[in-house]
């Protein structure tokens, strides 16, 4: 059974701020304005990371595995590759060019799985389906290729050749365009050169200094055996590019955060005070019977415990809906609520609703019994 005491003081709190429900109601809004924002930008942040790298991912790789060029080898094993990319938890699209000719010309083959790859470069542009031979834009014009034209393609050499259906074109804005592109094991065939590859495009997650770990970690001599030298090159641009537009939107949402947190403090310091206003004959009653100034303190810091608790929760639950529709249309994608979320939230609305609480605690202390019941009266 709780204290006697202690369920007086609970009716006197109700009974306090139910008399006055308009400015109670208003000073619980202004609290859980500041932390309906601190909820959704708190709950968007956790999520930010991972939300931005996957928009960013239009950038394409930030990460080239390469032959040493001191080792004098010009392709990789990709077993190998593959190997020291799982053990780093990564995953790459492997790529090999090579030599080709057709329609009496030269051209430049280059063999990937094709899927893969246009999902590592979403900004390319597939003019058909990936799901045989594109030719790059450049080459389509010049030659007038289309989906469904038959090309015979061989080595330079003609020891080997291979009759090639385009399904399409692509477009990369670069030297790409120039390319044939079939799946990879076509032109391994083509250029005898099983099991090899030139490189592996590799998309990571992190900034600069994560990229920079994480090319040290595959280039190391690892216990895959001897041979096969691997080189790895951060792309710089795009994962600095990552890492300071992650920064930025972090700090944006800080001083986002901390704007209405400091709009909803300053509205629940005035609607507290109004409060205290209207109470002025009452607090002057209590000081003049005796009470104790710690009791006036602590009725005030109990009324605002209590608006800063149901701000908090209504605030909390406002943002979370407000983080959902966040990720709905920004990211296109569902954010995850995260459980350390509410409490940090309905503890910043406390602390909101005690700062405020020194508004009326100042008017309280400063109100002269005699002179307030006289002006009452």
């Amino acid at each position: 059974m709780a204290d006697p005491r202690l369920r007086l003081e609970l009716r006197l709190l109700w009974a306090s701020l139910a008399r006055r429900p308009g400015l109670a109601v208003l000073a619980v809004l202004a609290v859980a304005i500041g932390a309906s924002v601190a909820s959704a930008l708190l709950h968007v942040s956790g999520d930010v990371g991972a939300q931005l790298t996957r928009e960013l991912r239009a950038l394409g790789p930030n990460l080239l595995l390469a032959p040493v060029a001191a080792s004098g080898e010009a392709f990789l094993d990709e077993a190998r590759v593959r190997g020291r990319l799982a053990a780093a938890g990564l995953e790459g699209v492997p790529v090999l060019y090579a030599t080709g000719r057709a329609r009496g010309h030269a051209v430049v083959l280059a063999g990937a799985p094709l899927p893969a790859l246009l999902r590592l470069h979403p900004a390319w542009t597939l003019g058909g389906t990936p799901t045989g031979a594109l030719a790059g834009a450049a080459l389509a014009r010049r030659w007038s290729l289309a989906a469904g034209d038959t090309l015979r393609v061989a080595s330079p050499d003609g020891a080997r050749a291979s009759l090639v259906t385009l399904a399409g074109t692509l477009e990369a804005g670069g030297s790409e365009d120039e390319a044939l592109w079939l799946p990879l094991e076509d032109v391994r065939a083509l250029a005898a050169r099983p099991g090899e590859v030139s490189l592996v495009q590799v998309r990571a997650a992190g900034g600069p200094a994560e990229v920079e770990r994480l090319a040290a970690r595959l280039a190391a001599p690892g216990a895959d055996g001897p041979g096969g030298a691997i080189a790895a090159f951060p792309l710089h641009a795009l994962s600095s590019t990552e890492q300071g537009l992650l920064e930025r939107m972090r700090r944006l949402m800080l001083l986002v955060t901390l704007a209405a947190l400091v709009a909803g403090a300053l509205s629940a310091y005035g609607t507290l005070t109004d409060l205290a206003l209207e109470r002025r004959r009452e607090i002057a009653l209590l000081k003049a019977i005796g009470a104790p100034r710690r009791r006036i303190v602590g009725r005030f810091l109990a009324e605002s415990l209590a608006i800063g608790l149901a701000g908090g929760v209504l605030g909390w639950a406002v943002g979370a809906g407000f983080a959902l529709l966040i990720g709905r249309q920004v990211f296109h994608a569902s954010l995850r609520l995260h459980a350390g979320v509410p409490p940090l939230v309905v503890g910043l609305a406390v602390l909101i609703a005690l700062v405020a609480a020194a508004g009326p605690i100042r008017l309280a202390l400063g109100i002269e019994p005699a002179r307030a019941l006289r002006e009452d009266g």
